[in-house]
Order: C-alpha cells, then structure tokens, then sequence
C-alpha cells in the first residue's frame, strides 16, 4: 500500500511538470498555464506569434553617433542583461507598419522593435 501511494504521488507530480514543462518559462511569467493553454487551443495564430516575438520582434543596435535619432525615440527602458531578458514583460505593443526605438537605460544601445506587418512577413515566409 505504502508503495502504491508513492508511485501515484511520483506520477501526479510527473503530470503537473509535463505540463508546465510544455510552455517556455518566459511565457509563464507573463500568462497563466490555463491562459497558455486556451490561447494555444484556440488561437494558434496568436499564440504562435507570441512565442516567435519572445525572440525575433526586436534586436538591438548601438545608438549612431552620426545621425539624430532623437524624434525616432519612443522611450527609453531598462534591462539588466541584454542577454538574457524577457520582452513580454516590457509589454510593448506592436505597431502595425512602424519600428519602434527605445534607448536602453545605462547602455549605448537601442532596443529596436519590428514592425507586426514585419512580423507577419516572417512568419509566413
């Protein structure tokens, strides 16, 4: 008996890790398990754009020095490490047929974020 209650233990919590194992941990910072999962049922298109976003919707540029960029400046944000980041809790909204440029607080970068039309593009190349 004692037996049988330690092998269900061991695979009710293999089945709760499974499934949290199933979404990248970026996405769990932002959404829920249950939000990730409805979008992913039943918007796949969605769903399939935001996890491409976490790691193609921008890049970064060092900031020019030869050209006044300043009019194309949206904000300016912090991030710690450039490397190892999570964009969706910037929550910047893609604009449709604009880029979007902020400066990095603290770093002579820019944060360049495409374009949703962009976006699409590569997707469905």
């Amino acid at each position: 008996m004692k037996t049988f209650l330690i092998i269900t233990c061991l695979m009710v919590t293999n089945i709760f890790t499974a499934q949290s194992d199933e979404f990248d941990h970026r996405l769990l910072e932002k959404f829920s398990q249950n939000e990730l999962e409805d979008l992913k049922q039943n918007s796949p298109d969605r769903f399939k754009t935001i996890v491409y976003c976490m790691d193609h919707g921008y890049y970064f540029v060092d900031i020019p020095d030869s050209k006044n960029i300043n009019e194309r400046i949206s904000g300016e944000i912090s991030i710690k490490d450039l490397n190892n980041f999570n964009f969706l809790l910037l929550e910047i909204p893609f604009l449709e047929n604009d880029y979007q440029y902020f400066k990095v607080k603290g770093k002579d970068k820019l944060l360049v974020v495409k374009s949703g039309t962009h976006i699409y593009e590569e997707l469905n190349k």
